[in-house]
């Protein structure tokens, strides 16, 4: 409609704090290998609901020099039942409609900031349990430059069942790169920590620990990435020695066509 109300509708990213709305399926263009643990998809054991299908308004907030800008979502949450498409396509499980708002800066000030927040709310129908009140609440800052990037992302998963225990799983990750010629040397440290007795992911359990990894751009539309990660898990000890090579190769056109080699 203009530049302060946009609508779409749809299957999209959830507009749940940074990583998601900027990082969509193409690996080319992140830095790292992989995204981070709290970002991965549904279908490859994601906690997030990172897909929506539903109807999206957003646009500019009359801020001045602060650049501000708000996203609110409204469609079909994720699946409750294990065996199932995580993502609701046609219709909500249980007639409870996910709602997701945010709100996020751009200053004129400092070239490359971006900060905000995010609330989504939803209900699930867990087998076995009471439905289940979820609320995720993001925070995030981050510093994107041409040759230098500092991404800083927080969230809280609130589940909580009618009647019972309420269980709070906090999460977050830092990543800061540098691009030196072809070369770009980057560090993440990511860490997630959810009760044994989490009635929507129990098998998650504390998770953390740092990613180093390099990315060389042969040209303009081949990119090699070399990811190491060490990660700890509760009552299991560490994961030493996961590491990840991917070719990533971009046709250089408007309409960019990807293809992700890893070994």
């Amino acid at each position: 409609m203009n530049d302060y109300l946009k609508l779409s509708g749809g299957r999209y990213h959830t507009a749940i704090g940074y990583y998601n709305t900027a990082y969509h399926h193409s690996t080319w263009f992140q830095t790292a290998t992989e995204r981070p643990y709290i970002f991965e998809y549904e279908d490859e054991g994601g906690i997030l609901p990172i897909h929506m299908v539903g109807v999206q308004a957003s646009g500019q907030i009359p801020s001045g020099k602060l650049g501000l800008h708000y996203i609110a979502e409204v469609g079909n949450g994720r699946t409750s039942n294990p065996v199932a498409e995580p993502v609701q396509n046609y219709v909500d499980e249980n007639g409870h409609k996910a709602f997701n708002a945010a709100i996020f800066a751009r200053p004129d000030a400092i070239p490359g900031l971006q900060f905000g927040f995010s609330v989504y709310k939803d209900s699930l129908s867990v087998p076995d349990s009471p439905r289940i009140n979820e609320t995720i609440t993001d925070a995030y800052a981050v510093l994107i430059r041409p040759r230098f990037e500092w991404l800083n992302e927080a969230l809280m998963i609130r589940h909580a069942p009618s009647g019972q225990h309420v269980y709070e799983t906090p999460a977050f990750y830092s990543q800061i790169s540098e691009r030196f010629g072809m070369y770009t040397p980057y560090l993440r440290y990511q860490y997630v920590n959810a009760s044994s007795h989490e009635p929507v992911f129990p098998q998650v359990g504390l998770r953390t620990g740092p990613s180093v990894g390099m990315r060389f751009d042969a040209t303009e539309s081949v990119a090699f990435k070399l990811q190491y990660d060490y990660t700890f898990l509760r009552r299991q000890g560490p994961i030493d020695g996961k590491s990840c090579i991917q070719l990533s190769m971009c046709a250089p056109s408007a309409a960019a066509v990807q293809v992700d080699f890893k070994f």
